[in-house]
């Protein structure tokens, strides 16, 4: 078990301070995920021998595309970033920030696991906030065979109060009309403090912040899953967390953190950070650390 809050790195990126904006190639496509629906995958082209696929399940709100920087500093370290829209964003298909139920986020992410294992090799997984939830769910529920998996900022508890005119709409409408949406917290400057970075990144017109009765009721319950079941994450995991983070509790991570059963896990909370440590200023430094995380376990694999 590791828990630190500094970090020294040599992976393979640009000067410090800077992550510029993508511009390898990456590889499109749609996939049917059950009867007439079908999500939006992107992996980008990696030169040389590919280490091992990561597979990205991104946040509340967002879309693969957002993380194109990070594909490309994982692509230099000889990682593919493999992301798909959720359900509902993006380029996927659904109504926005509508599900039916959990179930579905998890069905999503194996059916895009699957497509993506290269020769049956086993991947590593990414989530962020929503994602890291989602994430952590899958591996409660249906114990895939991966390396490890990075969880960012995930979703465990709210970092602030919503209105309660909201929740309590929110919970008459989950009887009366389900798919009726409500905006959440929309405010940048909770998610990063490089708003210009933030601003720069592509899909800005695919951003939402729609969430129906329904999902905002599967999320809790979602949540309170993961929290319930710290002794069935056994896989090796890198949680990572902003300290200023005000939108998921950091005190929520790190309690649960300790509860898990996994032996070779590390959290990380950086200081200085909001929710979205991979787009805040010093991010190659989180971005490095991923890198060099990954690798420690793959030597670990190839010596055991």
């Amino acid at each position: 078990m590791d828990i630190v809050n500094t970090f020294h790195s040599s992976a393979k990126g640009i000067a410090q301070g800077e992550i510029m904006p993508a511009t390898i190639h990456f590889s499109e496509t749609f996939l049917p995920a059950g009867g007439n629906f079908v999500l939006f995958l992107r992996s980008p082209e990696v030169a040389g021998k590919v280490k091992a696929d990561v597979l990205l399940t991104h946040g509340m709100g967002e879309h693969g595309a957002k993380y194109n920087h990070v594909a490309e500093f994982f692509a230099r370290n000889g990682y593919r970033l493999c992301s798909y829209d959720l359900r509902g964003h993006g380029r996927s298909h659904g109504r926005r920030g509508h599900i039916n139920r959990y179930g579905e986020l998890l069905d999503d992410l194996e059916t895009v696991l699957h497509h993506h294992q290269r020769d049956g090799a086993p991947p590593f997984l990414f989530g962020h906030s929503l994602g890291g939830q989602i994430t952590l769910n899958y591996l409660i529920q249906r114990r895939p065979r991966v390396l490890g998996a990075i969880i960012t900022s995930p979703l465990l508890q709210l970092g602030f109060r919503p209105s309660r005119m909201k929740v309590i709409l929110a919970k008459l409408m989950l009887r009366l009309w389900p798919s009726f949406t409500q905006s959440g917290p929309n405010d940048r400057t909770l998610l990063s403090h490089d708003l210009e970075f933030l601003n720069s990144l592509p899909g800005q017109e695919l951003l939402h912040p729609k969430i129906s009765a329904r999902m905002y009721h599967e999320i809790l319950a979602g949540a309170a899953n993961v929290l319930k079941n710290p002794a069935r994450l056994e896989c090796p995991l890198l949680f990572i967390q902003g300290a200023e983070d005000s939108m998921v509790s950091v005190a929520a991570t790190k309690a649960f953190f300790e509860e898990v059963a996994a032996t070779d896990k590390t959290l990380r909370i950086h200081d200085g950070m909001r929710h979205e440590t991979q787009n805040e200023i010093g991010r190659e430094k989180v971005l490095a650390q991923m890198v060099e995380w990954m690798d420690a376990r793959l030597s670990a694999a190839a010596c055991s």
